[in-house]
């Protein structure tokens, strides 16, 4: 768990250089087909074939990304999406494409800090593409003057809680896989014998909060327990907890000099 800032956080302007950059990687990842679907196919064809699709690949990525490599929103970019702007549909692997996909959760984070949405949607409501639509239709340099961010307070709020849905997920995972349970007295004298014991107590506590709703003594999301989520729920829902909590920090100052892909996510 992450107990302390390390760094400044970043300013209003670095938020709304971050969103822009966000825009376009997540932009690029959209307009991509799933290279995982594609590339059977794709090695199936003969060479000439091959060679004058990749060719293609390559005029529609330098298409999108030439805007951004002339501006100063390039400099934006993290060197991870650099490599990113780099991939075509026959480069680009199946995790770049889905985890890029996934940063439109970030984007949503983002906007809602900068007060360009009024809340933050629950975390069994991912982010839709739709959120792109949402964006004012301005000049880079006009968007990061006007940028404002929400008071800290509110960030740090948002972000404990990202980081205790985060820590949920992770919990999950070690009953999953069998985890021992921790040997400690403390915790055994509490009453706690188990990783589903730490939950139900956890979930008391926010009940009493009012900070997570609570079904079964157990977090609630899809109208369920936690622990009774399908795979694919869970998996959604990890997802977006991870994509809040890494914004939500990076927002919070904990990236070494406000690396964007530095950003810690412990829990």
């Amino acid at each position: 768990m992450v107990s302390e800032q390390t760094h400044s956080r970043p300013s209003a302007a670095d938020a709304a250089k971050r969103l822009m950059a966000l825009r376009y990687v997540v932009g690029y990842a959209l307009a991509t087909p799933r290279p995982d679907l594609l590339r059977p196919a794709f090695e199936s064809w003969d060479e000439s074939d091959r060679f004058e699709f990749a060719h293609d690949a390559e005029r529609i990525r330098d298409k999108f990304w030439e805007p951004v490599r002339v501006s100063p929103l390039w400099e934006a970019l993290s060197p991870r999406e650099k490599q990113f702007a780099e991939t075509t549909v026959v480069t680009m692997t199946a995790q770049q494409h889905i985890d890029f996909t996934w940063r439109l959760e970030a984007m949503l984070v983002l906007m809602w800090a900068m007060e360009l949405l009024p809340a933050l949607p629950p975390y069994d409501e991912p982010a839709t593409p739709e959120l792109l639509e949402k964006l004012p239709a301005v000049t880079f340099d006009a968007f990061v003057r006007a940028a404002r961010l929400r008071p800290e307070a509110d960030i740090d709020q948002a972000r404990s809680l990202a980081e205790l849905w985060h820590w949920r997920s992770r919990t999950r995972e070690l009953i999953e896989v069998n985890h021992p349970f921790p040997a400690d007295p403390n915790l055994k004298a509490a009453g706690l014998a188990s990783f589903d014991d730490v939950v139900r107590a956890t979930a008391r506590i926010c009940a009493q909060e009012g900070s997570v709703p609570v079904i079964d003594e157990d977090f609630a999301a899809y109208g369920k327990a936690y622990r009774d989520l399908s795979p694919e729920q869970w998996s959604e829902v990890r997802s977006v907890a991870l994509e809040r909590h890494l914004t939500l920090n990076w927002l919070c100052g904990y990236a070494p000099d406000n690396q964007w892909d530095e950003t810690p996510t412990d829990t």
